[in-house]
Parts: structure tokens; C-alpha cells; sequence
């Protein structure tokens, strides 16, 4: 985003975002009218839904972002980024809000294990597929450095409380320390990528007779970009995961229902493993035209007692053609295709086509 000075004063400060307008057509009656969750494709034994079409702009969204230029100071700045991606309403939606202080970062945003690195420019919202992470509040030291590698360090909030309880036993589900987060990055000419790890706690605060209990949950995340042209305008995404007891960081297992655990009929915790995996490219063929594809998939392993038409496996495949009109302007169509697998392994597809116009400023 291009900046202005407030005069003065050290600060600067800039204002940006887009308008976007999505037209998309669903042949299966995917259960989200506005992106395309995998996790909501209907399986077989249930009744069809029924195709349907939709015409919205939720995916609109705007930022802020102040900086101290001052003399003597780290590089720092303050960023709140909003959209109104509700579906039950057309209010805005916090999607970042941290501030940065040289090596410091807190706030909302980006977990330090998001791989945004991999991914491609897609035009459905829910482009996550498989992705690990997303936006959770944080405090991270990032150790970046002039030489190709750099770590960060994060105590991070994350969905602790995601575990099914087939048996409704009274308790809670919480965490006792947050989420900590380790990554490694590397950078070369043609590319960069991290691997990192996380460990945290599952936590049963059991009542009325209901025992508590803990067990550790951990993951292991990385993604690659590999530039594949000496322009650094086309690249191919690498990315996967896998884990025990922290599925719910999974997008795709998080939107299907509980994955971190199942609580036992004797009140003891049982965490599910998983893993996903992700490949992308994004090619341009000029300065007008390009294209992104990806194809992503996320499995859970299930345990005793969860339930049979909670979410096992899902994933999509993306492909899509872009139009530049201008630097702010662009149209795109975009098809894309998913599965779903359920406990019981029940399973179903879905294709959607998405049409879109974006407006940058």
C-alpha cells in the first residue's frame, strides 16, 4: 500500500483493500452458498440438495496501516485489516489487528505455521484447503536476518476446546498455556520455504464425578515456493502437515467438526492424528493473462466413539484463468472440484464455477 505522511509529524500512514464481486454457479448444492467448503459437499444416502446460483461481495475488504518514521527506532507499524465475510450479516468482520515493533509482533494475524507462502491466487474465498494455520491471536519474535535463515518464536491462542463428547460428560475443554510455535526459514534465489512444529496441551476439566485429564498435542507444517522463471513471475507450492491431538488447526478438518479429540466414555481424552498435503502453481503467460491451480487434501484419523457422519477426510482442486485489465483491475473464472469422506466412509462430490471482477485500490 502506498503511504502519505501526516504532517508534522514522524507518522505515515496508508489506507488500501478491494471491492470483489463473485458470481458462482454449484452443481451439487455445496452447502455454503459463498465459498466452497468441502466440508458442507453432501454425501450420498442424503437427499440432493439441488445446483443453485449466487451473486455477492462479501470478500470486499479494507486495511489501515500506521507507521514511526522517527530517527532511532526499529521499523514498526500497526495494521487492522476488515471484510464482511459474515454470513449472517453484512457487518465487518476483524480479520488482522497486531502491531510490530521491530523483532516483536503482537496481535491478530497469521499464525507463524501458515504456509502463505505455497499458495496461488484463487478467486474461491475458501482457497485454504489443507492449508495448517490461519488467524489466531499472538506475540511472536521473528529473527529475521540479512543471510538466507532466519526463526521465529510464538506463544499463540488456538482451538483448544475442539473435542467431541459422544457421551455429553460435564466439563469443559481448555488449554493451560497457549500454542507454542518454532520456525526455520530458508531463502534462496529461486525460492523460500520454512518447517516448523508446534506443541500444546488438550485439556479436560471434568465434573460431577467426571475425571480431568491432558494429553499433549503436537504438529509438524511445511511450505515451500519454488520460483520456476528467472523473472520470479511463476512458481510451484509445496506444503503438508501432520500431527496428533491438533487437527482443529487443519482449515479444512476444523470446518468439519471437532478434530482434536474424541472424550472418552471413562472421561479420558483420545486425540486423533492427521496429515494433509498441498501442490499449487501460479503461471503467468504475459502481463495480462495468468493461471493458478491447486490441489489440496487433509485426512483425520478417527478413534473410538467419533461419530459417523463427522468429517474424516476432504480436499479440492482448483483451476482458474485471469484477466488483467489494468494493475487495479482483473476478471478471472475459476472451476473447482471436492470430496468429502465421512467416519463412516460415506463420501460425496461437488463442482463448482466461480466468475469474478476485482477492484484494488
Amino acid at each position: 500500500m502506498k503511504s502519505v505522511p501526516l504532517f508534522g509529524s514522524p507518522w505515515r500512514f496508508s489506507f488500501g483493500g478491494y471491492v470483489k464481486l463473485d458470481i458462482l454457479t454449484d452443481f451439487a448444492g455445496t452447502g455454503d452458498e459463498y465459498q466452497f467448503v468441502t466440508t458442507t459437499i453432501p454425501v450420498n444416502g442424503t437427499p440432493p440438495p439441488g445446483s443453485y446460483s449466487n451473486i455477492h461481495a462479501k470478500e470486499t475488504r479494507f486495511s489501515f496501516e500506521m507507521r514511526n518514521t522517527r530517527e532511532g527506532i526499529p521499523f514498526n507499524k500497526a495494521f487492522i485489516e476488515m471484510d464482511f465475510f459474515d454470513e449472517t450479516s453484512t457487518a465487518p468482520r476483524l480479520r488482522h489487528a497486531y502491531f510490530q515493533w521491530g523483532k516483536f509482533l503482537a496481535g491478530q494475524t497469521w499464525t507463524t505455521l501458515t504456509g502463505l507462502n505455497m499458495l496461488p491466487f484463487l478467486l474461491d474465498f475458501a482457497y485454504g484447503d489443507a492449508l495448517y494455520g490461519g488467524r489466531e491471536a499472538l506475540v511472536r519474535w521473528d529473527q529475521q536476518r540479512e543471510g538466507a535463515v532466519s526463526w521465529a518464536v510464538a506463544l499463540e491462542d488456538w482451538n483448544a476446546d475442539s473435542v467431541d463428547n459422544p457421551f455429553n460428560l460435564p466439563g469443559e475443554a481448555r488449554y493451560t498455556f497457549p500454542l507454542i510455535a518454532v520456525r526455520g526459514t530458508y531463502k534462496w534465489k529461486r525460492g523460500n520455504g520454512f518447517v516448523g512444529g508446534s506443541l500444546s496441551q488438550l485439556r479436560w476439566d471434568g465434573d460431577g464425578g467426571v475425571p480431568n485429564d491432558t494429553v499433549p498435542a503436537w504438529s509438524i507444517v511445511t511450505a515451500w515456493r519454488i520460483e520456476i522463471d528467472s523473472e520470479q513471475e511463476s512458481y510451484i507450492g509445496l506444503g503438508g502437515a501432520i500431527g496428533d491431538g491438533s487437527g482443529a488447526n487443519l482449515i479444512n478438518l476444523s470446518e468439519g467438526g471437532n478434530a482434536n479429540a474424541v472424550l472418552q466414555q471413562d472421561g479420558t481424552l483420545d486425540p486423533m492424528s492427521f496429515w494433509s498435503a498441498l501442490v499449487s502453481l501460479h503461471y503467468e503467460f504475459s502481463s495480462k493473462w495468468s493461471t493458478n491451480a491447486s490441489v489440496a487434501w487433509g485426512t483425520l484419523d478417527p478413534v473410538p466413539f467419533r461419530g459417523a457422519s463427522e468429517l474424516k477426510a476432504s480436499g479440492a482442486a482448483h483451476l482458474n484463468l485471469i484477466r488483467h485489465i489494468a494493475p487495479e483491475f482483473l476478471v478471472g473464472v475459476e472451476v473447482m472440484t471436492g470430496a468429502r469422506v465421512n467416519t463412516d466412509d460415506s463420501d460425496g462430490t461437488a463442482t463448482r464455477i466461480q466468475f469474478s471482477a476485482m477492484f484494488s485500490f
